[in-house]
């Protein structure tokens, strides 16, 4: 027990006490002593740095002027976009926006469709006028798109003059042509060019009336999207080449396929059958456009307080859409005060309600309005 007592306090010791000829260390025995901490603070504050310049101003800049003083943009717009293109030429490219900006403004592009040209992303900032913002419009008038309909594509989605006219464009529109415009005198051949999308196409172009609506669909991701949007036209039972069929694509092609499952579910909770619907959207597609609360209340509206029969609801989808304030009260109330005017029920059956609904704002002022007493 002993010896093992011995044996602990000799190992005790030598961990608190180590040997003699194993030198002790000394911390003042360094050629440098360490500093106090507030000196080397001290020292760091007061050595000379180099001062971080502040962001350079774009505002004296050819392309800063361009964006300030013809295009609209605020000062801190301006010069956000220029600091995401510091690399671009000086007063040469400037010419080249210019000639861009007021060839599209000549077009029928709005103010709000520059900022968004220019800005979201700026890339049409390096586009050169001659050789690729000039050629792709002129591509877009050759398929039809003139006049008011360039007007609109260039308006609602103006970036898309940044696609390519060979690899995308080209492909895109001579798809469009083979599915909607399957009538031979919406399109005239151009003798030097056997593509589609190289023919003049008339003003009956169903392609340009969908792409002025929705230019997007020019830059849908994959040309399968397409495909698989003729199916799903094809499924409603619409004919492909229809003015119909083309209404139907358009709508198909702004909206999900969810969204179009629970459009046509909330048509068959509305009361109408399987079959109904079918007839519905074939013959008004824009009615999967509507809300469920719109087509309720013009359904309560037609067949419970005007007792019109569920076949003219099927015979004209449209009025499902109509104002009923601005068009659908205004004109019933004024058929049925001609109706008694005229007193007559056999005169009075001549008054198909469908008719007066759908007809021109000047034609029913003329045929209908100018033939009731005005109100005193």
């Amino acid at each position: 027990m002993m010896a093992a007592t011995l044996s602990f306090r000799s190992v005790f010791t030598l961990i608190v006490k180590p040997p003699k000829h194993i030198p002790a260390f000394n911390i003042l025995s360094f050629s440098h002593p360490i500093q106090c901490p507030t000196k080397l603070f001290s020292e760091f504050y007061s050595t000379p740095r180099t001062p971080i310049s502040p962001p350079p101003s774009f505002e004296s800049t050819p392309l800063a002027s361009f964006l300030l003083d013809e295009c609209g943009f605020s000062p801190d717009e301006a010069n956000g976009i220029c600091r995401k293109k510091r690399d671009l030429p000086g007063h040469n490219f400037y010419d080249n926006l210019r000639q861009t900006l007021l060839f599209l403004k000549g077009k029928g592009l709005n103010d709000i469709g520059v900022r968004k040209l220019f800005s979201e992303p700026p890339t049409i900032l390096r586009s050169s006028f001659r050789g690729t913002v000039k050629p792709k419009v002129e591509f877009l008038e050759k398929i039809g798109l003139t006049g008011q309909k360039l007007r609109k594509a260039l308006n609602r989605n103006p970036l898309f003059l940044k696609l390519s006219v060979s690899r995308t464009l080209e492909p895109r529109v001579c798809f469009l042509q083979s599915v909607l415009d399957a009538d031979p005198t919406a399109v005239v051949s151009n003798p030097e060019s056997d593509k589609i999308a190289s023919k003049v196409v008339s003003n009956h172009s169903l392609t340009a009336s969908v792409i002025s609506k929705n230019p997007r669909i020019l830059s849908l991701s994959t040309a399968k999207r397409l495909a698989g949007l003729v199916k799903d036209v094809e499924g409603m039972g619409i004919e492909k080449g229809s003015k119909a069929f083309a209404r139907a694509y358009l709508l198909l092609s702004m909206l999900n396929r969810d969204t179009v499952k629970l459009k046509l579910k909330n048509l068959r909770e509305l009361g109408f059958t399987e079959e109904e619907v079918g007839i519905l959207v074939k013959r008004f597609p824009q009615l999967l456009g509507s809300s469920e609360d719109k087509l309720r209340q013009n359904l309560k509206f037609l067949v419970e307080e005007w007792k019109l029969p569920r076949n003219f609801i099927l015979s004209l989808p449209a009025v499902l859409c109509y104002s009923i304030e601005k068009r659908l009260k205004p004109r019933l109330t004024a058929l049925r005060a001609l109706m008694i005017m005229d007193k007559s029920s056999e005169k009075a059956m001549s008054y198909p309600p469908g008719r007066y609904i759908t007809m021109s704002e000047e034609a029913f002022h003329r045929k209908v309005l100018s033939r009731l007493p005005v109100a005193t």
